[in-house]
């Protein structure tokens, strides 16, 4: 399922599309693998990584496979939850493939999503597991405070 080989051609991100890469890009996070250490693995260029974690080239099912093998998921893992997500963002599948960052195009829970892949990678630096346990529970003590 990789873009059309034809670089003005109009090929339409998908939502599923989307949210697959989405998916892909938090579980390589909260593994702790670099984009070059996946790509490695994959055989693929780290560029060929950057394009599947942004959407502007699909993954194709062979691929998939690959990677939720490697990413120790089921491939359900890539789809959990789609359909509550697509019917948020079923206007997403007007935008097509530009040079420009489509993070810019996406709605409000871009940042959210971007605030959880910080906290996980920084909690992945923590290696002090009773350390670990006090964040969890000061992130706990705060949302219960709200």
């Amino acid at each position: 399922m990789a873009t059309s080989p034809n670089p003005n051609s109009n090929t339409k991100v998908d939502s599923i599309d989307l949210y697959v890469s989405k998916r892909l890009k938090m579980r390589r996070v909260i593994l702790g693998l670099s984009q070059k250490k996946l790509a490695e693995a994959v055989d693929v260029s780290i560029q060929q990584i950057q394009k599947y974690e942004k959407s502007t080239n699909r993954i194709s099912s062979g691929k998939l496979y690959s990677l939720a093998n490697l990413l120790k998921v089921p491939i359900g893992y890539f789809f959990e939850n789609v359909s509550s997500y697509t019917d948020c963002k079923s206007n997403v599948n007007t935008i097509s493939v530009f040079a420009e960052d489509q993070e810019n195009f996406l709605s409000d829970d871009t940042m959210t999503e971007k605030e959880v892949l910080n906290l996980i990678k920084a909690f992945n630096e923590v290696k002090n597991s009773h350390v670990r346990k006090k964040i969890i529970d000061l992130v706990k003590s705060i949302k219960a405070m709200e």
